[in-house]
């Protein structure tokens, strides 16, 4: 077969979808051009105004930057820039996945396959369906979600799903839990950052779940903490306050609820042990970077040339980290959870660690912990010298 064939029928396929209705979404990967920081392009359909687009998200290491076209002009851009600047292209439909891969000698083969995708996703400016949180509530308009007759901004789609999704993993969490019938609501937002995920824990616990909620937003940034106290002021939101503090040192002794959101490597850690020391009921992490351990641990003999590069070292620190934290959760009684937030198309730091609290010390998970420290080499993870430093001694 002519090389070229089997990307023409990838455009035709692509083509047809779009005119049939059955498009869901486009991945480009195995990036081979000349910047370093780039890494793949996801597309979507976008509902604008307007009509329909092509929505071209360009993920970098450090940023994402989206780009929208018409149907014509997207659809050149992907034919122009597969088989030369991408080496994989992957199109997902209601009725098919198609895979276009190319080899070493840029050669392509077309795989189809069956859908994978069950439902289809339109992301659309004009009216956005969600199940626990309105992109007409006015904080979502202070803090930049949104545009003044309450209409997603384009390049903010993605944040605004992330806190519908954070406002549904809240919602199961509670619903299971001890706290279910209180009605009064403490909660700790550990490094509350640009506060969206706080207003919108805020307005569920308050609006939505009719308790009589109390927020406290830690956060080191000045700027961050004026901004989120005006707008707090702006919606009327009488019990969310936010502090100019860090997680080490905040004071705070009680909280039902405990929400650290990418506090970076060892701020993750803090932000447990000031949820255990609260009592806390519920805690969720989203943890970003993982320094402390990746420097303390060593790997195992027999995989050294596996782990002699860096980044699988990197992942496998990664892996460990989460891991002790979720072992020590439990040991504390806590019924935990380590999974995917949302999918890594919308969002890099994207694990989640979820915890309930649901009995009494389980003195089994020491054993299991100083299993892993042995293993690796480590002396400690920082979490037990905080917390279990006594039992977690080798």
């Amino acid at each position: 077969m002519v090389t070229g064939e089997e990307k023409k029928k990838f455009i035709s396929y692509l083509k047809l979808s779009i005119e049939d209705g059955s498009f869901q979404k486009i991945i480009l990967g195995k990036y081979r051009g000349g910047d370093s920081e780039f890494q793949n392009i996801f597309i979507n359909l976008l509902e604008t105004k307007d009509g329909e687009k092509l929505s071209f998200k360009l993920r970098y290491k450090t940023k994402d930057i989206i780009k929208n076209y018409d149907f014509e002009k997207g659809i050149n851009l992907i034919d122009e820039i597969t088989g030369k600047d991408f080496f994989s292209a992957a199109l997902f439909t209601t009725s098919q996945d198609y895979n276009l891969d190319y080899s070493k000698k840029r050669i392509p083969k077309l795989h189809i396959k069956k859908p994978s995708l069950i439902t289809k996703e339109i992301f659309q400016h004009n009216k956005v369906k969600s199940r626990f949180v309105k992109p007409d509530a006015l904080y979502f308009h202070l803090l930049g979600i949104t545009t003044p007759d309450g209409k997603i901004k384009s390049d903010k789609y993605d944040k605004f799903r992330q806190v519908d999704k954070f406002i549904e993993i809240m919602d199961s969490l509670f619903q299971s839990s001890d706290l279910k019938n209180k009605n009064e609501i403490k909660i700790l937002d550990m490094g509350s950052g640009k506060s969206y995920m706080t207003f919108a824990l805020y307005d569920y616990f308050t609006n939505t779940l009719k308790k009589s909620t109390f927020i406290k937003g830690i956060e080191q940034r000045t700027d961050l903490v004026g901004l989120s106290n005006e707008v707090a002021g702006k919606c009327s939101f009488a019990h969310l306050q936010f502090l100019n503090e860090s997680i080490n040192t905040v004071n705070e002794l009680r909280a039902d609820i405990v929400v650290a959101l990418h506090a970076c490597d060892t701020a993750t850690d803090d932000a447990i042990e000031k949820a255990i020391k609260s009592r806390a009921v519920i805690i969720i992490l989203a943890p970003c970077c993982h320094k402390y351990v990746r420097k303390k641990m060593k790997s195992q003999e027999v995989l050294g040339e596996i782990f002699k590069h860096g980044i699988l070292m990197e992942r496998l620190a990664i892996s460990v980290t989460d891991g002790l934290r979720a072992l020590v959760l439990e040991y504390f009684g806590y019924e935990t959870k380590v999974f995917e937030f949302i999918s890594q198309e919308h969002t890099a730091k994207n694990t989640m660690i979820t915890a309930v609290k649901r009995k009494q010390i389980n003195l089994e998970k020491l054993t299991e912990i100083k299993a892993i420290k042995k293993e690796y080499q480590m002396e400690d993870f920082y979490l037990d010298r905080k917390l279990i430093e006594m039992d977690c001694k080798n």
